[in-house]
């Protein structure tokens, strides 16, 4: 759990390092593309491809459903990097737990008196980040802080899509082995992202250009395929493997309260390759 937080909180200053004119969507079929190939190998390796202990409804839609949303809360997560800072985005997009409780207090399900506490808390301290006022004068204010705000939302639109993701790969991971999960995941959702890609009309193709390039990671640049390697490997294959592992043993809401260090772990992380600075 420790290690996946670490390896996971590092995402953020890893997607802010790939330069140039690549998009938000171009960067996450890479990391999604990349980590399905690194999982490829352990899921045949293991020899336990099963799909016995899922249902037709399962594994037709619920997996599906759960890698959909993986592809749109890492796509909402990469797009408010652009627009907020690497906190703010860090921050909003790891409301999970807070809306998973508030999923429950909404469909009558009773939340204990110090979980609701700390669900107002988080919210108090998340509203007070997302209307954080910017420096300049009132023309550069209020054009900063309208693409600030587009960023926030979209970073809570990334834990809304964190929390529904978290909540279906906690009732399917019991039941299918962790690696051949993990590479369905990142299969499926390769496979949404580059549809959203093409029939949103983004510039694309099938070469290594590091820009456009659907394989545009293999491009021997230190900002492409060295940079996707440890992606793949640190932040996919420790950090976000390494959650949906220990699901089998913990509740959704758990692993999400343990995201909501990402903050500032990213924060001192994010220092120390140069691309952010202390809030305030």
């Amino acid at each position: 759990l420790v290690s996946g937080l670490f390896a996971l909180s590092s995402i953020g200053a890893a997607l802010d390092l790939q330069h140039g004119q690549v998009t938000p969507e171009m960067k996450i079929f890479w990391r999604l593309s990349s980590t399905s190939i690194l999982f490829l190998w352990p899921a045949v390796k293991s020899g336990k491809i099963d799909f016995s202990g899922l249902s037709w409804f399962e594994l037709f839609v619920v997996l599906p459903f759960a890698a959909m949303n993986y592809a749109i809360m890492n796509t909402a997560f990469a797009a408010s990097l652009e627009l907020t800072s690497l906190v703010n985005a860090f921050i909003l997009s790891n409301m999970a737990s807070l809306i998973i409780i508030l999923s429950k207090l909404v469909t009558g399900v009773r939340v204990p008196a110090l979980e609701g506490l700390g669900t107002a808390v988080g919210l108090t301290g998340a509203t007070i980040c997302a209307m954080a006022p910017s420096g300049g004068s009132d023309d550069e204010s209020n054009a900063v802080g309208s693409q600030v705000m587009i960023g926030n939302l979209l970073a809570v639109f990334s834990s809304i899509g964190t929390s529904v993701y978290l909540t279906a790969a906690k009732n399917l991971r019991p039941r299918i082995d962790l690696f051949l999960f993990m590479f369905l995941i990142f299969v499926l959702a390769s496979v949404f992202q580059l549809a959203y890609i093409i029939f949103s009309g983004q510039s694309y193709e099938i070469s290594t250009d590091d820009e456009i390039g659907i394989f545009g990671w293999m491009s021997l640049r230190t900002d492409r395929f060295f940079l996707e390697l440890y992606i793949a490997v640190v932040c996919n294959g420790v950090g976000t493997a390494g959650y949906i592992a220990i699901m089998k043993y913990f509740d959704a809401v758990v692993v999400s309260m343990v995201m909501l260090m990402e903050p500032v772990i990213a924060l001192f992380q994010g220092m120390a390759v140069g691309v952010a600075t202390i809030p305030g």
